[in-house]
């Protein structure tokens, strides 16, 4: 499968047991059972937002997965993310690494990066075959005239 997801498990095998057992008992709110469940869909929602910002990109019609290259990536920052939600500091080594994520998923929002493609994208409407007028400036603008 080109898409996977992101699981307890995932992180778990990750070697941060640790972290989200800490994450998912310490300062709950009433009536909160962990925190890594809403940490991991966040994470998902974001890396797919980055995808579908290229339109060349489909996504999968499962809402909880990720294309399968972008796994470590997503790893780190649920791990990132379960670290603030304890309140703990993040390394330099792991400051600069964010970047770097944050520049790659740039590149694959720009369409310079190709992602695996999914086995059951999401079926959009097709898309116009002739563009719609520009009225904001001349170049490329649309002219009307009267018949």
């Amino acid at each position: 499968m080109s898409w996977t997801s992101i699981t307890k498990a995932t992180l778990y095998d990750s070697k941060a047991a640790a972290l989200i057992d800490a994450c998912d008992t310490a300062a709950l709110g009433t009536g909160q059972t962990d925190r890594t469940t809403g940490i991991i869909q966040g994470v998902v929602d974001d890396l797919r937002r980055k995808v579908a910002s290229c339109r060349r990109n489909l996504l999968d019609a499962d809402t909880t997965t990720i294309p399968q290259g972008l796994r470590n990536l997503a790893v780190d920052v649920v791990i990132w993310r379960l670290k603030v939600a304890l309140e703990l500091d993040l390394s330099e080594d792991e400051r600069r690494m964010l970047a770097q994520h944050e520049r790659d998923l740039n590149r694959v929002a720009n369409g310079d990066d190709v992602v695996d493609q999914p086995d059951d994208p999401i079926v959009s409407p097709m898309e116009p075959t002739v563009p719609p007028p520009s009225f904001g400036s001349n170049c490329g603008a649309a002219h009307f005239s009267e018949g």
